[in-house]
């Protein structure tokens, strides 16, 4: 069977040769606008830039890709799984789905399944990885979509920030709670609520507090050593330094860092981490 997986760039995952080089894999790029820019948050992207420029910009803003878009990732291939954002924080979701028809016009007979992740960033990833090891077991179509249902049940994400400028800019957080954070050095470990929005789980003072919440934030939602993802925002410091924390307690632990897409670090802003993890 011809199987291919496709993301919108709210992952950060650029391959999965390593996992099942079997498997078509392609990335649907978001827009990200920055004043009068705009930019395809592709690989030629450099996150350096992108973050500069947010910062000293007036207005920001992402857009989704178009179904037109999705539906031409879709065409000929039997098998097509499909990961998007949040249906809670983007629009990618329901113009996949719309990709998803017009792509079925075409090829009636195709296998297409688009997965509303509830999340951003690395449960995106994780969830990409655990459908490429899925693949790998030869199930047909319907048992391969059961199995990463039954595997989203059992993942989750954590993140923590050390700037909410953007959020701000766009209407996410009051101003209030960006002018507090800047001015007293707090980070906000965050979580996602059941249907897909970003929530607040706590408040630190300081990088080593910080980290020390997020990782008893992690643990908290039934993390217990098993695969876990790590996207930094031009921050593999301080990934490191959760890896090391995590290795400590699981020795055993599958952990992966990379590097945060575009669209992630277009709202997780500089130095942030978004950590996605299996919870039992």
């Amino acid at each position: 069977m011809q199987w291919k997986i496709v993301t919108d760039s709210g992952a950060s995952i650029r391959s999965i040769k390593h996992i099942n080089d079997q498997v078509d894999f392609e990335v649907v790029p978001l827009l990200i606008n920055i004043d009068e820019h705009t930019y395809q948050d592709n690989d030629q992207l450099s996150t350096e830039t992108l973050v500069t420029e947010m910062e000293n910009a007036k207005n920001t803003g992402t857009a989704c890709p178009s179904p037109e878009t999705y539906a031409q990732t879709f065409e000929s291939n039997d098998n097509v799984l499909c990961f998007t954002l949040s249906s809670g924080v983007s629009g990618s979701y329901n113009a996949a789905c719309l990709g998803k028809e017009l792509a079925l016009e075409k090829n009636p007979n195709a296998n297409i399944y688009i997965l509303n992740s509830r999340s951003a960033g690395a449960e995106i990833d994780l969830l990409i990885s655990l459908a490429a090891q899925i693949i790998k077991e030869k199930l047909d179509f319907e048992a391969v979509v059961q199995a990463l249902e039954k595997e989203h049940l059992k993942t989750n994400v954590s993140f923590v920030l050390e700037s909410v400028d953007n959020l701000v800019k766009n209407g996410r957080v009051s101003k209030i709670v960006g002018n507090m954070i800047g001015l007293l050095n707090i980070r906000l470990i965050g979580k996602r609520s059941p249907e897909g929005t970003i929530e607040l789980a706590q408040k630190a003072r300081g990088h080593h507090q910080a980290m020390k919440k997020l990782w008893a934030e992690i643990k908290s939602k039934g993390y217990n050593g098993g695969k876990l993802i790590i996207n930094h925002v031009l921050n593999p410091k301080a990934s490191q330094e959760l890896q090391k924390m995590i290795l400590d307690q699981f020795p055993q632990a599958d952990i992966e860092i990379l590097a945060a897409s575009g669209l992630c670090s277009f709202y997780a802003q500089r130095k942030g981490l978004i950590i996605g993890y299996q919870t039992r």
